[in-house]
């Protein structure tokens, strides 16, 4: 994120204001955007019996607690990061194979959800603003704009199915066990493929295609919702 900002600084294709501005709107963005999803894999967990999440203390939407601080370092310098993955035991889920499935979607869910609620506020508070001159609100609206894109991003890049990512929780508890385990333990090589991932990431936009991906599609129902405005 920041090297990116600096170098567009430099590039002439933004200012220091702008540049600013886009850091602020980035990281309150993101510090909603991220609890949200960690939450909502304790939430499921719960739900399927296992208490790990409730007793950590990782039920809840503040920040600090999903926090992981090398991530978060990685995540400000170079656009790319994580948080503290919420632990869960799934020999304490009543259906042990579903609890770990319905687990690993809560998280990508929980941000198409919010993607679209944020969507909807950027649309509202946009035009509102613009057509009544309030130019608080037009600002307001960038902030639910990146909202919109961190929750859409957020939810694409973790249903990619390799360890430890949501999406390789979904595929592998469908595997047979013995594929399963294999599968599983392609995780050690996770640090050589997220590498891989940000060179091919910052040459090809492939994870954007996804991510714009589910903004257009949620566009016509917002659109429609708020009478044809946006």
């Amino acid at each position: 994120m920041l090297l990116n900002l600096i170098l567009d600084m430099f590039g002439g294709q933004i200012g220091p204001w702008e540049a600013l501005l886009v850091l602020v709107f980035s990281l309150v963005a993101l510090m909603l955007v991220f609890p949200v999803h960690e939450c909502a894999h304790g939430l499921m967990a719960l739900a399927f019996g296992d208490k790990t999440a409730k007793y950590q203390g990782r039920l809840s939407l503040n920040p600090l607690v999903h926090i992981d601080l090398k991530g978060f370092l990685f995540l400000l310098v170079f656009g790319f990061g994580w948080a503290k993955p919420v632990q869960i035991n799934p020999y304490n889920f009543k259906h042990r194979r579903l609890g770990t499935i319905m687990t690993s979607v809560a998280g990508p869910l929980s941000n198409i959800i919010f993607c679209f609620v944020s969507l909807f506020l950027y649309g509202f508070f946009y035009n509102y603003g613009a057509f009544h001159e309030i130019s608080w609100m037009v600002v307001i609206a960038d902030l639910f704009w990146y909202m919109t894109i961190y929750n859409a991003t957020f939810a694409v890049f973790n249903l990619i199915p390799f360890p430890p990512l949501d999406g390789s929780k979904i595929v592998g508890e469908l595997l047979p066990l013995r594929w399963r385990i294999k599968y599983y333990n392609l995780e050690q090589y996770s640090f050589y493929f997220f590498l891989v991932l940000i060179i091919l990431l910052n040459r090809f936009d492939i994870l954007g295609y996804f991510t714009y991906g589910i903004i257009k599609g949620f566009i016509p129902i917002v659109d429609t919702i708020l009478g044809g405005i946006l």
